[in-house]
């Protein structure tokens, strides 16, 4: 199987980070890549579903979402857009659905435009978004976006903030985790381990 298994913590899942293989089938919100015979349904903006084409090799950067009842696979076809979508999932209120329909009438750098202007109301506007929606992502990005948390090429930091999420802490405190250890040496397993002791002392 095609896919890059980042680290094993022994919580019962783990993180797929990369799927690579040809298109199966497509429908309106998802797609399924086959990676030698097994395959992985990924869910995706609207762009990329008309950019991509059966029996085409792909690969894509993903985000693993887990739920109680199922876990779902988010890709992006580069780590820039896929590291926006994980800084949409820091907005409170909205999950991965969310976040990806409105990457479906936003692109990343006209949201990065709205939150840098302060300008809630050109998301509302031109693109469509809710009016809290949009208020709430111009309020919340503003500082991330200032400091460069979570934007460009994922790394480390994004990747402990990820597992810490996925453990069931909300994205606030995953980010406090990840300030916590940000410093400190040692592989990923290591890096949640302490990020998860600062928050059981916290």
């Amino acid at each position: 199987m095609h896919f890059v298994n980042h680290l094993n913590l022994n919580y019962n899942y783990f993180m797929i980070a990369q799927v690579m293989g040809k298109i199966a089938s497509k429908t309106d919100r998802s797609l399924i890549v086959d990676t030698g015979g097994v395959g992985y349904e990924i869910f995706c903006t609207k762009d990329i579903l008309s950019k991509v084409k059966d029996g085409q090799e792909v690969k894509f950067f993903t985000h693993l979402n887990v739920r109680e009842d199922a876990q779902e696979l988010y890709g992006f076809l580069n780590q820039d857009d896929l590291s926006f979508f994980k800084l949409m999932l820091s907005v409170s209120g909205i999950g991965p659905r969310s976040a990806l329909n409105i990457l479906d009438v936003a692109k990343p750098e006209e949201i990065r435009r709205a939150v840098a202007n302060q300008d809630p109301g050109s998301l509302h506007a031109v693109h469509g978004i809710g009016k809290k929606t949009a208020a709430k992502i111009v309020v919340e990005l503003k500082d991330k976006l200032e400091l460069g948390l979570a934007v460009g090429p994922a790394g480390e930091d994004e990747t402990v903030m990820e597992a810490i999420i996925n453990l069931g802490y909300s994205p606030s405190e995953a980010r406090q985790a990840v300030r916590a250890v940000k410093d400190k040496e040692g592989d990923l397993a290591d890096k949640v381990k302490a990020a998860l002791k600062s928050l059981s002392r916290a």
